[in-house]
């Protein structure tokens, strides 16, 4: 199982421009990861580290299951990051994504993976164009012999 660690303002701002209106804010980010899940099986953990600021809430963490949310409070995302892996007891599954060079590293010194943002969100953007790529128009002849064909084997009647 791996522990993906996300450094979540560095990650937000780096793919915002990529993302839905309603998917650029903080919890719309978070709910974009939970809705994509760039991190493969539910079965990885993910843990995202905000910088805390005023207008953070009073707790440090939010849950957002399957996603732990972490707000650094009185330090930096950074040294937070930094901190959760230093305490990891299994550091050889953790993956920290960040594109910040300082973080990576500290991390790499830790004997932890790292990850570019974009390399985290690669596979996302791949398979949207794989699918895209490979999907015949439906209005185009191929997409209508699809279409015919799918009716025929679901026994729907023709309109």
């Amino acid at each position: 199982m791996k522990h993906y660690i996300i450094d979540g303002y560095n990650a937000l701002f780096k793919i915002k421009p990529l993302l839905k209106k309603s998917y650029q804010t903080r919890d719309g980010f978070i709910q974009y990861i939970m809705v994509t899940r760039p991190f493969g099986s539910i079965k990885n953990r993910v843990s995202i580290v905000f910088d805390g600021s005023k207008d953070v809430i009073n707790d440090k963490r939010r849950p957002f299951p399957p996603i732990d949310v972490i707000f650094s409070k009185n330090e930096t995302a950074d040294d937070t990051i930094v901190r959760m892996v230093k305490k990891e007891r299994k550091q050889g599954e953790i993956i920290v994504v960040t594109d910040d060079r300082e973080v990576k590293e500290k991390i790499k010194l830790l004997g932890c993976s790292t990850l570019s943002i974009i390399e985290f969100f690669k596979n996302l953007t791949e398979k949207k164009e794989r699918t895209d790529k490979d999907k015949p128009d439906p209005r185009s002849k191929e997409g209508k012999k699809i279409t015919e064909e799918l009716k025929r084997i679901w026994k729907v009647d023709k309109e």
